[in-house]
């Protein structure tokens, strides 16, 4: 017995698929300044970079995406973590305050010179 295929549709231009696959471009001078991080951090961030530009989420998959960028780039400490997780607890749903948003803006915008905030308002 064979399974049929599942057709998902997606809420996506072909182009915005096509970059959420390419993912961001960091410039290099940016990649130099940070000489810590290895190739495959920079491919990680350009990903989830462009899923929270192009990938149609709502405010909980946008954060999301901003925690992960914050733990990767070590922004967020265990404690912060543990606070996310006792907020989810008690609403039952996933955000990032405020203040922890707009530090990863920040970092994003001073270390790799991207602006995802201008998108986010």
């Amino acid at each position: 017995m064979t399974d049929q295929p599942n057709i998902v549709h997606l809420n996506l231009l072909d182009t915005d698929y096509a970059k959420l696959l390419a993912g961001e471009a960091i410039p290099e001078e940016r990649k130099r300044r940070l000489d810590s991080a290895s190739a495959h951090t920079f491919e990680y961030l350009g990903k989830q970079i462009a899923r929270y530009r192009y990938d149609n989420l709502d405010q909980e998959g946008k954060d999301d995406i901003l925690c992960k960028i914050g733990v990767t780039a070590e922004l967020l400490t265990r404690s912060d973590i543990e606070d996310m997780h006792d907020r989810m607890m008690i609403t039952g749903h996933f955000y990032l305050t405020d203040g922890e948003r707009q530090q990863i803006f920040n970092w994003l915008e001073d270390e790799l010179a991207i602006q995802l905030k201008a998108l986010d308002d």
